[in-house]
């Protein structure tokens, strides 16, 4: 779907390329902790099983981007085929993209460089590219914002992993 297979992006710090199955254990424990997975909309997987359900999901379309840092996995980045309500965008390729960095490779400018790099990646191959963040996110919102992405709107969703609505501001580059 975003057409890096076999293709390795790289940024000042980073490299990117398509999460594999030799991914899965250094992912793991990246999203044991729940105060990583909330803000994703998800909770920490319950078992092994359940894990390996998740990261088949994440895999399955060739849209899962792992984050490297001098070959060591901090993350991932997820892009999803997306088909936004307001007209000025129907007829238009677009995706929306997400973003998870492990507790102890935040704040150091990481998500920054990740999603500054993928998203002039992405914008070579779609018109638009969408981001949303959890209206209490702070974090996500000044990563976003900084990497260009202008306020498009304000909505709350409910979250079934996590048993509530929550409320959410999405973004359009």
């Amino acid at each position: 779907m975003i057409g890096l297979t076999g293709k390795t992006l790289r940024s000042k710090r980073l490299t990117y390329r398509l999460l594999a199955g030799s991914d899965r254990d250094a992912l793991a424990p990246l999203l044991a902790d729940r105060s990583v997975t909330e803000p994703a909309g998800y909770l920490p997987a319950a078992s092994r099983a359940e894990f390996d359900e998740f990261f088949a999901e994440l895999t399955r379309e060739n849209a899962g981007i792992a984050i490297l840092l001098r070959g060591t996995l901090i993350g991932y980045f997820h892009v999803f085929a997306y088909r936004p309500d307001q007209p000025e965008y129907r007829g238009e390729a677009c995706v929306s993209v997400g973003f998870v960095i492990g507790r102890q490779y935040q704040n150091r400018g990481y998500a920054t460089e990740a999603l500054e790099t993928l998203t002039a990646y992405l914008k070579g191959r779609f018109a638009f590219c969408f981001a949303s963040h959890f209206a209490d996110n702070m974090a996500s919102k000044r990563v976003i914002e900084k990497c260009g992405y202008r306020y498009l709107e304000t909505y709350t969703m409910y979250f079934e992993d996590l048993e509530r609505d929550v409320t959410c501001l999405g973004y359009v580059c």
